[in-house]
């Protein structure tokens, strides 16, 4: 990975990233492994779950904390926007009005059960949700 002009806040490191998402309706966390590049602003990576093979795409700011990304699979996308801080990035995804649901991510070397444990803390899930078909 090239290095010249990577984000340096300790909250953003380029490289290997974890976490999982899951549907408003369900406690079940889908696992996430991601690798992520952040540089000026922007926000690039590629990973895979349960669903399949995906990239990511999307713009950060360090003023606000806040991030959006759009995770595009072979046969779909994901919108997801979230909150930046000290424990990963944290927030909420949709497709349209038909699939939504939270998520959790962080830099891989971070301790995953206590991670894992905040979502519920800081992420409120919308009631009604219909499952992801693809």
């Amino acid at each position: 990975m090239k290095t010249k002009n990577l984000e340096t806040h300790k909250f953003l490191p380029s490289g290997e990233w974890e976490g999982f998402y899951c549907y408003t309706h369900s406690t079940t966390k889908h696992k996430m492994a991601i690798h992520l590049t952040f540089k000026k602003g922007k926000v690039s990576g590629s990973g895979t779950d349960d669903v399949n093979y995906f990239s990511w795409k999307g713009n950060y700011d360090l003023e606000a904390f806040v991030i959006t990304m759009v995770k595009t699979y072979p046969s779909h996308t994901v919108n997801y926007k979230g909150d930046i801080d000290e424990n990963g990035i944290w927030g909420s995804w949709n497709i349209g009005a038909h699939s939504s649901g939270g998520f959790h991510i962080w830099p891989k070397k971070q301790n995953a059960d206590e991670n894992e444990n905040t979502l519920e803390q800081k992420v409120s899930l919308p009631k009604k949700i219909k499952k992801l078909t693809v």
